[in-house]
């Protein structure tokens, strides 16, 4: 009987320690699981930063693009104001010199 009772007693120390070594390696196994999340979500965030930073940049290129068309839309529309004000110039000029010479031509 003495004997039974050492068996019981061992297997419920064999039992005690498996318990105890599936508990360390449940809480070893958890604390791998944090860190490969964490290690996930610092991944996720850098290449989400990068991605916003791409988005970003293009948008500046695509912005600018458009910003020297437009810039060269507005220097072409001056120019032809000014080619059309020119013109009218010149043609003031020559009313006022026909003007002037038709004044004192005829005095």
């Amino acid at each position: 009987m003495k004997e039974i009772l050492e068996d019981i007693k061992n297997a419920e120390n064999s039992a005690r320690a498996m318990v105890e070594e599936a508990e360390r390696e449940a809480r070893s196994i958890f604390a791998e699981a944090n860190r490969e999340a964490e290690e996930l979500i610092s991944q996720t965030r850098k290449k989400g930063e990068e991605i916003a930073k791409n988005i970003i940049e293009d948008a500046k290129k695509e912005a600018q693009k458009e910003s020297m068309a437009l810039k060269e839309q507005y220097e072409n529309e001056i120019k032809k104001l000014r080619e059309k004000a020119e013109g009218r110039i010149q043609k003031a000029v020559d009313l006022i010199v026909e003007r002037i010479v038709t004044f004192h031509g005829n005095s």
